[in-house]
């Protein structure tokens, strides 16, 4: 088998966990002859094994935007004569370019991002990943200055493990089944106890729809998770797909669409993408792995009004396919 139909199927199956990856979310990579194949913008890794949605760009142009470039030049890196679809590469190509393995994984791992939201979350990512090869990034804009930080923080060193602040985690390695098995150590060392995410089926309401997941509708439930996510939003996709943190119907303003109803479920707006349901629920994956007494570090007022202006997640909110 060659390497790109390895590096599908493996996405595939990690596309198809939510405690992975959500929708569009999470990208994949291989290194080959010079050229970076790099998961398309905006396609689900889930597909990976139905769709061609690996992009090849130049791995030395790519490089050399992160010196000095903008996003433009990274996307201008495209090879063209070999993309037919006219695909546009990840949002994070630079960040795949910039690790020398020939493998790169970034995931939205729940498990990762339930401790990147936490205030004391250096002390818990050290005690975890303790000798692992692994660096911390403190949340950053996606894309260049995603990566900028991360080559400042890793300085040259050897890592094959990053964990980003309020966003998730990349694992690599120069063959395919070590990245698979670094994945899951780092998985099973970050695991941690879960509240029980018992389904509900809430009544209509006009103009929306409930969740597609049973088990999101916890978030509305249980008390304690339902005060969190209304007190903020935590990541980057959060905010893409489901708007600044959710509300309640007392609370509710314009442009947020997770609506957590105390006691009975949570809902979406009837013409919600699939996006929002996996979203809604990835939220109450990672709420219920923080602990009651944990502090959480939420975004600002203006990151989440750069990241809902940025014209690369609106381009990957277009892709998204009709509900």
């Amino acid at each position: 088998m060659n390497d790109l139909k390895a590096l599908a199927e493996f996405s595939a199956k990690i596309g198809s966990d939510p405690e992975q990856v959500q929708a569009g979310g999470g990208n994949t990579s291989l290194k080959q002859d010079g050229t970076l194949w790099v998961k398309a913008s905006g396609f689900w890794l889930a597909d990976a094994l139905r769709s061609d949605l690996f992009v090849p760009v130049d791995t030395a142009r790519v490089l050399d935007a992160i010196d000095g470039g903008d996003e433009e030049d990274v996307r201008a890196a495209t090879i063209t004569e070999e993309n037919p679809s006219g695909l546009r590469p990840s949002i994070e190509t630079s960040l795949h370019a910039l690790l020398p393995h020939r493998f790169v994984v970034h995931t939205h791992s729940v498990r990762t991002i339930a401790i990147a939201i936490r205030t004391d979350v250096e002390a818990r990512f050290a005690e975890r990943l303790k000798g692992l090869s692994w660096a911390w990034v403190p949340y950053v804009f996606p894309g260049l200055p995603l990566t900028r930080a991360i080559r400042a923080a890793i300085d040259s060193r050897p890592i094959d493990v990053i964990v980003m602040g309020n966003h998730g985690l990349v694992v690599a390695a120069d063959d395919l089944d070590a990245a698979a098995e670094l994945l899951a150590e780092v998985e099973r060392r970050l695991d941690a106890p879960a509240v029980k995410l018992a389904s509900a089926t809430p009544p209509a309401r006009d103009g929306l729809k409930p969740v597609r997941h049973a088990a999101a509708h916890v978030l509305a439930t249980n008390e304690r998770m339902r005060e969190r996510a209304t007190a903020g939003s935590y990541y980057p996709d959060h905010v893409i797909f489901l708007g600044p943190a959710a509300a309640t119907p007392e609370t509710r303003r314009p442009g947020q669409h997770l609506l957590l109803v105390p006691g009975e479920g949570a809902y979406l707006p009837e013409d919600a993408q699939p996006a929002a349901d996996e979203l809604a629920l990835c939220l109450a994956l990672v709420l219920a792995r923080v602990p009651d007494d944990a502090q959480l570090i939420s975004f600002t007022a203006a990151e989440e009004a750069a990241l809902l202006g940025w014209d690369a997640e609106k381009y990957r909110q277009s892709l998204e396919r009709p509900a």
